[in-house]
């Protein structure tokens, strides 16, 4: 059993650190933030360096890297942006694992060389006003063949990155089955200037520079051969992605737990209180060291669930206590560090306030985290399912 990254993926941890310090410091993102705008031109760079080609194979412009890469650039990127990370995770996730296992090989000639170049970006259409975790009760979005053609009618809701976006990962109904309802799902990949889309921002409280939509699909007509995967075999595809992105959330929200991490324990370095820095204190000393043991715990099941998507093996299960495990760790150290920060962590000026907005979202999304107790103790406990 070795614990140890390999020389490869040490140089990439270290490579995505001194990139974060140089083209995304902790400033930059607050302004960022404060306008509401992510620059286009720094996952452009990311791509410069190799990062968006880190998880593809070398025919398509890759390095031949995998899910462990994947989560060691999330970690780092989320330690100063989780927004960041969340937009460079939606083309590694969405685009590249999607097409790289899914896609037929014009597609995958087609779009990974195109992505490991950083000429277009992806974004999941997949969650529908009447259910988020009712993925599959909830889908009204119907595409009915025609010809050549499927006609794709139907209204997703938080669609993720479109404003970056070129092509978005459409899932409709092709057919219903009442006794099965995972059955007639099919994935489309379709370009973002399609007729009949339109869309709407969504204002939200965190992640506020990578905007989410509404987005509104009107008799849009997309070829056979924009389809992914199987006809009415979609819902496989959607599963093996899925568990990709419970990681690569988990391996977000370690990185933002990390970064808080490391701001409250410089504020509490350097903030003095009844003359000493308050670090001295035991009741902060307490508190820092309980998050500091619970980001490494989250951080060995991440990494395991990454390995164990690597190498082939069933990873749902560690997946989403990846993803809770992750979130809720994250969701505590922001709260811990508003406490330390005090005052000073309720103001603009410091960004522990962007860390305690942004975790929030990935409590419930893209898995609400009751839901994942509900399969951890239906999978790993073996009890009977609760929903």
């Amino acid at each position: 059993m070795d614990f140890d990254f390999s020389n490869d993926q040490r140089a990439l941890r270290d490579l995505v650190r001194k990139f974060v310090e140089r083209e995304m410091p902790k400033d930059a993102v607050a302004k960022w933030d404060k306008e509401n705008e992510l620059p286009i031109e720094l996952l452009d760079k990311m791509a410069e360096i190799g990062l968006m080609a880190a998880t593809l194979p070398e025919e398509y412009g890759g390095t031949n890297g995998g899910v462990v890469e994947e989560t060691i650039i999330l970690e780092e990127v989320a330690r100063h942006s989780s927004t960041v990370a969340l937009a460079y995770g939606l083309d590694v996730c969405f685009g590249a694992v999607t097409l790289e296992r899914f896609g037929n090989d014009e597609q995958k000639a087609e779009f990974l060389p195109k992505l490991a170049s950083g000429e277009l970006h992806f974004a999941l259409s997949l969650t529908e006003p009447g259910g988020g975790t009712d993925i599959l009760g909830a889908m009204k979005t119907v595409a009915k063949e025609d010809g050549d053609d499927y006609v794709i009618n139907g209204t997703k809701v938080y669609t993720t990155g479109l404003n970056i976006a070129s092509w978005i990962f459409v899932v409709a109904r092709t057919s219903r089955d009442a006794e099965k309802p995972s059955r007639g799902l099919t994935v489309f990949l379709v370009h973002k200037d399609t007729p009949g889309i339109s869309f709407s921002k969504i204002e939200k409280l965190g992640s506020r520079f990578l905007h989410s939509y509404e987005v509104v699909y009107q008799d849009v007509r997309v070829p056979k051969s924009s389809i992914v995967g199987e006809v009415e075999r979609g819902w496989g595809a959607i599963l093996d992605t899925l568990n990709n992105e419970r990681i690569f959330v988990a391996a977000t929200c370690l990185g933002l737990a990390q970064g808080a991490f490391e701001d409250a324990v410089q504020y509490s370095k350097e903030r003095v209180a009844f003359d000493r820095p308050i670090g001295q204190f035991q009741a902060l000393q307490h508190m820092l060291a309980d998050r500091m043991t619970e980001i490494e715990m989250a951080r060995l099941v991440t990494y395991k669930a990454a390995w164990m998507q690597d190498s082939g093996q069933d990873c749902s299960l560690p997946a989403t206590m990846a993803k809770l495990s992750a979130s809720e760790t994250a969701f505590r150290m922001t709260d811990t560090g508003m406490r330390i920060l005090a005052g000073y962590g309720f103001t603009m000026e410091y960004h522990m306030q962007r860390y305690y907005r942004d975790i929030r979202q990935l409590i419930f999304a893209p898995v609400t985290n009751e839901m994942s107790r509900n399969f951890i103790a239906q999978v790993g406990c073996g009890l009977p399912k609760s929903y």
